[in-house]
């Protein structure tokens, strides 16, 4: 039997597992979302609105409603939110706006932060008193934080990821498809990292040949280990019957995309590494792992029949059929000043405060789904405007068509186009963007004899050698801006870009 990194080792999950069944999770973030970027005692605010909707009850703590307190933790595991203990404003992810915006489904979401999530992360970092007095018992010294605890034991793992390799293993190999709760307890949790599977792989199969009492093994662990299966079983990848887990038929029949996400989340880039202990660097873990770049989306590909999508877009799904937009008369483009703070606002959504069962209906209806999937786009204006106004270009924007014009001293021109994309939606989108940037470049032309460069701006990377980026930047001349959080962007330029310098 091996030994754990060190004694009390587990993989800790939260416990309130029922807050992520669909509806209430996406009721629970609707909910939240009313008061985003709201800072100090916000919480009595949202747990009326909680118990109002009929969403949760109301669970009583010295005579108050607490239940904001109890599960706002599920929303934060998930990286739907930054956590409340580190960002005193309240702030939705990136991935929060993209599944209340419908842009990603319930099992989109779980199936991609059932292989992302890992230890060390920035949501984990307290030491608990009984892992203190083991730590002491055993002589090690108790660092400040669980995640110099972990760095410092050689920790880098994602647990769906290491079940997910040894299931496939399992499939492929004829032997019996499952892992039980013992197994992953004696055989899975001493792994550090994903690539020690072969160890745990042999011995699964070892026990199995000759079984010997393994239920006595870690027990402390059984509890963190029950609910990760819990987690895991709310996508479209496992499966949980008894105390065992497996892989539902779906993931069977598309071996091919799971082969490709492992290859995708067991090598060494697809993971956080902390650079510090400190507040900023656990808010970067939420920077990540609310960041859902398409590679991480590849393992949730399903055919989108009317049944998936009542089960999983509680709110809607987000269609490219219509884009809202005033009818344009003539050629000219109106540009106006672009307000940046504007831009970066919070809380101009203003459906009821105190949401009844009824008012909850308003869901279904769309409003917090177009509402999330503006507040990304903003975002990201916002942020790419700053960045250019820093390094002195003159922003605007037309607000019937261009999302943001930069003009510089040399007169040089570049119009920008922010899409909002997934896995699936990204070809669509790519095609809407080229068309818009088109014609605003035509338009701009003609009435301000500036040939602009174009740049489509997304809130995901996408592989340099795919072939729309060959398209785009060598065919097209179009260039492609990622932005993969509020701070960070990188992107390619076609050859005869003249401004690339100011926006790369």
């Amino acid at each position: 039997m091996r030994h754990l990194p060190y004694p009390g080792y587990t993989w800790s999950f939260t416990q309130h597992a029922v807050g992520i069944e669909a509806t209430t999770l996406y009721g629970l973030l609707a909910c939240a979302s009313l008061f985003e970027g709201q800072s100090g005692d916000y919480g009595a605010a949202i747990n009326t609105t909680i118990i109002n909707s009929g969403l949760l009850t109301a669970n009583i703590r010295d005579g108050v409603a607490d239940a904001w307190r109890d599960y706002q933790q599920i929303l934060a595991e998930l990286g739907l939110i930054y956590s409340t203990k580190i960002c005193r404003t309240l702030k939705l992810t990136r991935a929060g706006h993209m599944y209340l915006a419908g842009e990603l489904g319930y099992a989109d979401l779980m199936g991609i932060q059932n292989l992302r999530y890992q230890y060390p992360n920035g949501q984990k970092s307290t030491i608990q008193s009984r892992q203190s007095i083991e730590l002491a018992t055993a002589g090690i010294t108790r660092p400040p934080t669980l995640l110099e605890l972990q760095v410092n034991s050689g920790i880098l793992v994602k647990p769906g990821t290491l079940l997910l390799r040894l299931l496939v293993e399992l499939y492929n190999s004829g032997n019996s498809p499952w892992i039980s709760i013992d197994e992953c307890l004696a055989f899975a949790l001493p792994c550090k990292r994903n690539d020690e599977w072969p160890m745990a792989y042999s011995e699964i199969l070892a026990h199995r040949q000759s079984p010997s009492r393994i239920s006595v093994i870690y027990p402390h662990a059984r509890r963190n280990v029950q609910d990760w299966f819990k987690f895991l079983s709310k996508s479209d990848i496992f499966d949980v019957t008894g105390n065992r887990i497996l892989l539902t038929e779906n993931a069977t029949e598309n071996l091919s995309l799971l082969m490709r996400a492992l290859t995708h989340e067991e090598s060494l880039n697809s993971f956080w590494i902390p650079a510090s202990y400190d507040l900023a660097s656990r808010l970067k873990w939420f920077d990540w792992f609310g960041q859902i770049d398409v590679s991480a989306q590849r393992v949730t590909e399903h055919p989108l029949d009317e049944r998936y999508i009542q089960k999983n877009f509680v709110g809607g799904i987000e269609s490219d059929d219509i884009e809202e937009m005033d009818v344009i008369t003539d050629i000219q483009l109106r540009l106006t000043t672009i307000d940046i703070e504007e831009l970066r606002r919070t809380r101009d959504f203003n459906p009821i405060r105190e949401i009844t069962a009824e008012g909850l209906e308003r869901i279904n209806l769309g409003a917090f789904r177009r509402h999330s999937k503006t507040l990304l786009h903003d975002r990201i204006v916002a942020s790419l405007s700053a960045k250019l106004q820093a390094g002195g270009a003159i922003v605007g924007h037309d607000r019937n068509s261009v999302d943001l014009l930069a003009r510089w001293s040399d007169a040089n021109e570049a119009i920008f186009e922010v899409k909002t994309v997934t896995l699936r939606s990204l070809s669509n989108r790519l095609r809407m963007a080229t068309g818009q940037l088109q014609e605003y470049a035509y338009r701009r032309k003609s009435n301000s004899k500036v040939s602009p460069d174009i740049v489509i701006v997304i809130n995901t990377k996408i592989p340099k050698d795919s072939w729309q980026v060959d398209f785009l930047v060598n065919h097209l001349n179009i260039g492609l801006l990622f932005s993969s959080s509020d701070e960070e962007f990188s992107g390619i330029a076609p050859e005869n870009c003249t401004t690339s310098i100011r926006w790369l």
